[in-house]
């Protein structure tokens, strides 16, 4: 890789200003290196390509790996990129984000807006390690390099015949690794809802609320019941002790505020994520009742939240509480981060906690799109395990888990 890279350093000022695909430096940008990064990261997810420019040649050429699951070009999304300098003395690695969303959604204001969501996903960045935050410089007086430089989060530079082979390879995966915490984060498939979701914390930005309840009633109303629940579970539940994957980051994107993101889709996925955890605790309940030598009371677990949002929980399963077969209540919490986000709780779950305290659980299921998913169980009153927000009731773990 090292020695790619100086070739292109070395000899691409010498190249035609018209592209010829049939250069040795146009098979290095578009072929050869992009071919080596994709043997080093080793990830299906992961999509690399090279551009010399078309036509005339470019001033800034460039090497991007998206994750495809958030970005398809380089004109949209969030990705990684090597870009070189106008004069070849040097190239840089960033994190960077696509201008032509931010142009079309902002008009004067894009690189404005770019910068406001730059610098939220700089502040979340748990480490920056070796890369640097301060500006890029490209040598450049062309419109797309400005962008280029405009749009880039972090970056690192390596100047001409000063940079090896490990430092190159380390430093990619560094990054890969900050680019992947990142996506993990991501509920939406639209980096321009993931956009629009940081910019609404901003004034500017802001618009009326939409209602959600509303959003989630209409779509339980129309929804065919086979085109939301789903088939596919070939997944498995892996009990874990609270606190272990907990995390505060991110927190505009895994708690939006909804305000101009389609708010259907939203509440869709939310709702499949929903019924998908319920359904994968019903299955749990039956084996653990069988387990436990409950088997006679496996058949009389039920899910009530399927006929009736107004109970305060979502399955009626049994326990032994003091030696005996009791009736138990359980609500289940589900996202699809792999991390265990803050979760929204009702007024009327945190009522019937109370009052059923000693019989009530939590479920609380994450990462629940993978084929491991994550759980763990708490009893008692929701505010006596968890950290309530009193205005969104957006509940963290606080303690121990209770069996």
């Amino acid at each position: 890789m090292q020695k790619l890279f100086q070739d292109i350093l070395d000899n691409y000022l010498l190249l035609p200003k018209l592209v010829s695909n049939s250069s040795d430096v146009y098979d290095k940008l578009t072929r050869l290196l992009p071919n080596e990064i994709s043997k080093i990261l080793n990830r299906n997810d992961l999509i690399v390509k090279g551009s010399i420019g078309q036509g005339v040649k470019s001033f800034n050429p460039w090497i991007s790996i998206l994750n495809k699951n958030i970005a398809i070009s380089t004109q949209d999304g969030l990705y990684i990129c090597y870009l070189f300098r106008k004069d070849m003395r040097g190239f840089y690695l960033v994190l960077m984000q696509g201008i032509t969303y931010f142009t079309s959604a902002y008009k004067s204001n894009k690189y404005k807006a770019a910068k406001l969501v730059g610098d939220y996903f700089l502040k979340e960045i748990a480490d920056l390690h070796q890369f640097s935050n301060k500006p890029i410089d490209l040598n450049t007086d062309s419109n797309r390099g400005k962008g280029y430089e405009k749009t880039t989060i972090i970056s690192k530079y390596y100047p001409s015949n000063k940079f090896s082979e490990d430092e190159l390879i380390h430093d990619l995966e560094t990054l890969t690794n900050i680019y992947d915490e990142i996506v993990s984060y991501f509920s939406y498939s639209n980096y321009e809802d993931i956009v629009k979701e940081v910019l609404a914390y901003e004034d500017s930005y802001n618009n009326p609320k939409f209602n959600v309840d509303k959003a989630s009633k209409l779509i339980k109303d129309v929804l065919d019941e086979n085109g939301v629940f789903p088939n596919d579970f070939n997944r498995k539940l892996i009990q874990v002790v609270p606190k272990i994957d907990r995390t505060y980051k991110f927190r505009r994107l895994t708690n939006p505020l909804l305000n101009k993101i389609d708010y259907l889709k939203k509440c869709k996925e939310d709702l499949r994520v929903g019924l998908l955890g319920e359904k994968l605790i019903l299955s749990y309940e039956k084996e653990r009742l069988i387990k436990s030598n409950l088997a006679n009371y496996a058949d009389k677990i039920e899910w009530v939240s399927s006929r009736s949002d107004s109970f305060g929980f979502d399955i009626k399963s049994f326990d032994l509480i003091d030696s005996k077969p009791t009736p138990i209540q359980i609500e289940v919490k589900s996202t699809s981060c792999k991390y265990d986000i803050e979760f929204p709780v009702s007024k009327s779950e945190v009522n019937k906690s109370k009052e059923l305290s000693k019989t009530y659980f939590v479920y609380r299921l994450y990462n629940i799109n993978s084929t491991d998913v994550k759980f763990y169980r708490v009893k008692g009153a929701i505010e006596d395990n968890f950290e309530l927000d009193p205005i969104t009731y957006l509940a963290r773990y606080r303690g121990l888990i209770n069996k």
